[in-house]
């Protein structure tokens, strides 16, 4: 971000409109505003709010930041926020204001009154329900917020003035996503394709399609390319739209939105076995998750069985133990939670009673809180945590390390895909130590590199 000091403005490094564009370098919008700068109106930098992910930041810097993009200063205090991660006060908002340019809850709201933003531009809802699809309680906190930050009320920025729409419409409301570009929304789509659970997600060849819900009150979101090249675009169906900024913060995760592939590609795309595939596919993305408890049980699922197994053992749990939150056919589902699974009858659904076991002893971990799927770290660090739970293995800990902690040096090194297609790279066979040894070059970007690798198949001649 850069900033004009002279208008105390700030601008995306793409938009033109600055006349002196690069006196200020900011490593965010929040950070912009907490110094005192509006951003754009050219541009609306960021628009959704989202943060970008951070590197080399503490544990307590990246797990705050799931916290906050979780809604969890919605409606608890930073003194709440820093006891859930067991610092002090002060000590949390001097590493967030070093690592980030902002305090916790200037993060939290620059992200709501940017989806405000989005809200009052881009829909027809009515400043009761935008207040509400931030996280905010009403109107008059939501005028307060705005006022504060852009020095304006949020009416101002309405499309045609005096058009809005009340809550409870059947008409969807329909976003525009910006990602970071070089994007592929066909990778992402193409690997959640055969993951999708029955009953709660649906991917079609263009589409991905969800059923959330607040309170019970089920809303569907569905996502496609814009096809503009900077875009994607972000139907939700429903009656409520409460804390939809939530649910739009997910999407970004489990689309890899915000993330720069930059930094990988430079590292690795001179690498003497995989900066080929690197350097031919500089848009990979790894894909994430939208939900860490449901991500993790898959993940454990898909233990030594095929992924269209893990899919159909998936969509019995969703149809046995999860709530039916609508009567949609297609999609009528939510997950069970962790406390759900912990005494639950999970026989009749395809597991040897090993496998039972461990997601019973994971569900009972999440659920008291003796493993916490926020908690970062380094990879050993993540493994060890990990592994330390019944029949969680090193490939589960690094598969879980990359999509639900979102951490960029995963190796699963004993994963068959991985290692077939590595050998035919490599020339030779190799064993998942010979793998470990040999991807030390590739730290810190071995998940990337995994999932390079998760990709070739048909580069390498591998099913």
């Amino acid at each position: 971000m850069s900033g004009d000091s002279q208008k105390n403005i700030y601008c995306d490094s793409e938009c033109g409109s600055l006349v002196r564009p690069g006196d200020v370098i900011f490593p965010n919008g929040a950070a912009a505003e907490a110094a005192g700068y509006r951003s754009c109106l050219t541009c609306r930098p960021r628009l959704c709010g989202g943060i970008p992910p951070v590197k080399d930041a503490p544990p307590v810097v990246e797990t705050a930041l799931l916290l906050i993009k979780e809604g969890f200063l919605n409606d608890q205090s930073e003194t709440a926020l820093a006891a859930r991660l067991r610092c002090s006060h002060h000590y949390l908002r001097r590493t967030m204001i070093r690592h980030l340019g902002a305090s916790p809850t200037q993060i939290s709201r620059y992200r709501q009154t940017q989806f405000a933003r989005q809200l009052a531009t881009e829909t027809t809802l009515d400043a009761p329900t935008i207040a509400r699809a931030v996280g905010l309680t009403g109107q008059q906190q939501l005028e307060n917020l705005t006022t504060k930050a852009w020095g304006y009320s949020i009416a101002s920025l309405r499309r045609r003035p005096g058009s809005h729409t009340p809550a409870n419409r059947s008409s969807p409301v329909e976003l525009l996503v910006r990602y970071t570009r070089p994007y592929s929304f066909q990778q992402l789509l193409d690997h959640l394709k055969p993951r999708a659970t029955p009953g709660v997600e649906e991917v079609t060849d263009s589409s991905y399609r969800r059923i959330t819900h607040h309170n019970g009150n089920p809303r569907v979101l569905q996502v496609e390319d814009a096809q503009d090249g900077q875009h994607l675009r972000v139907q939700v169906h429903g009656e409520n739209y409460v804390n939809l900024i939530d649910d739009m913060e997910r999407l970004r995760t489990l689309f890899a939105i915000d993330e720069t592939p930059g930094p990988a590609v430079e590292h690795l795309s001179h690498d003497g076995l995989v900066g080929e595939l690197v350097t031919q596919q500089p848009w990979v993305r790894v894909p994430r998750c939208w939900d860490r408890f449901e991500g993790s049980v898959r993940i454990i699922i898909g233990q030594q069985i095929s992924v269209t197994a893990a899919t159909t053992i998936a969509g019995r749990i969703a149809h046995k133990l999860g709530r039916q939150i609508a009567d949609d056919s297609a999609l009528s589902r939510c997950f069970p939670s962790a406390a759900d699974l912990v005494d639950a009858d999970l026989s009749g659904l395809g597991f040897t009673n090993q496998r039972k076991a461990t997601l019973q002893h994971f569900a009972e971990a999440v659920a008291d809180g003796s493993l916490d799927l926020t908690m970062s770290g380094t990879i050993e660090e993540i493994s060890l945590r990990w592994c330390a739970l019944p029949g969680i293995g090193p490939w589960t800990a690094q598969v879980a390390a990359m999509r639900i902690l979102q951490h960029d040096d995963a190796m699963p090194s004993s994963d068959l895909g991985i290692r077939r297609n590595a050998s035919a790279l490599f020339g030779i066979q190799i064993t998942a130590r010979e793998l470990d040894d040999r991807s030390a070059p590739w730290r810190p970007f071995r998940s990337w590199v995994s999932q390079h690798l998760w990709n070739a198949s048909h580069k390498v001649g591998t099913t």
